[in-house]
């Protein structure tokens, strides 16, 4: 048996698409209080320097990497900036200025690929940085498990910004896109739609094919993220 679905979030590399979560991961979109975010901060820290528009460093040497959330690339040796790349860059470094002394809270990995510092950032007033770069259509939420605690929250304000067409939503590659019209040298974040019409597994792995060169590769490991999907728990 088959199934038509909506793709979100595809993040991939050639023809290999990986990183989805079904919907019912985010089906509360309940998010916390300014108090209930302070509540939950392990450690207070200062700002050194805001590299990009989800990157900052301490002044106790660690780098920071926003949770949850992706902002667009700027550009770097020679390579243009991505859209709104640079205006992502300009909030963050005027909401986190020089010794600015910001909450952490962290989620269940705190360590990124990089050795960067994963933490969810917070104002002195409870606000959440995430949050402000969501709402003004500057960044898209992210999921990498299993650090999901927030991703209900952040979809919430994503779609409201969407909704309105702010910022990075009113670029073309933020539209939905059928699967046989993906250009195949594509990069970074599309929204496709599609139907699975087969789908093969590895060791590690479960591939649903959506068109004869494009498939999305899904970790078993992840595939409770993807309960709503009959057909990956048929594969496994």
């Amino acid at each position: 048996m088959f199934h038509n679905f909506l793709w979100q979030y595809l993040f991939f590399s050639s023809l290999v698409l990986a990183g989805l979560l079904s919907s019912t991961a985010w089906a509360d979109a309940h998010c916390l209080t300014n108090k209930q975010q302070l509540a939950k901060v392990a450690e207070w820290a200062r700002v050194a320097k805001v590299i990009d528009g989800d990157t900052v460093h301490l002044q106790n040497g660690r780098k920071i990497r926003l949770l949850g959330i992706d902002t667009p690339e700027l550009g770097r040796q020679g390579k243009p900036s991505q859209p709104y790349a640079r205006q992502a860059y300009k909030v963050l470094k005027t909401l986190l200025t020089y010794n600015k002394k910001i909450g952490l809270a962290y989620d269940q990995d705190k360590k990124d690929r990089y050795k960067r510092l994963l933490a969810y950032v917070n104002l002195d007033d409870g606000q959440s940085v995430e949050q402000l770069l969501l709402a003004k259509g500057l960044a898209h939420s992210i999921v990498v498990p299993p650090n999901d605690s927030r991703i209900n929250c952040y979809r919430s304000i994503e779609n409201s910004a969407k909704n309105t067409k702010l910022g990075i939503w009113n670029l073309p590659e933020n539209q939905w896109l059928d699967a046989y019209k993906l250009p195949l040298k594509s990069k970074g974040f599309r929204y496709i739609r599609g139907t699975i019409s087969g789908y093969s597994k590895s060791r590690k792995s479960i591939y649903l094919k959506l068109t004869p060169k494009l498939s999305i590769r899904i970790a078993k490991k992840d595939k409770l993220y993807f309960s709503n999907i009959p057909v990956i728990n048929e594969s496994a």
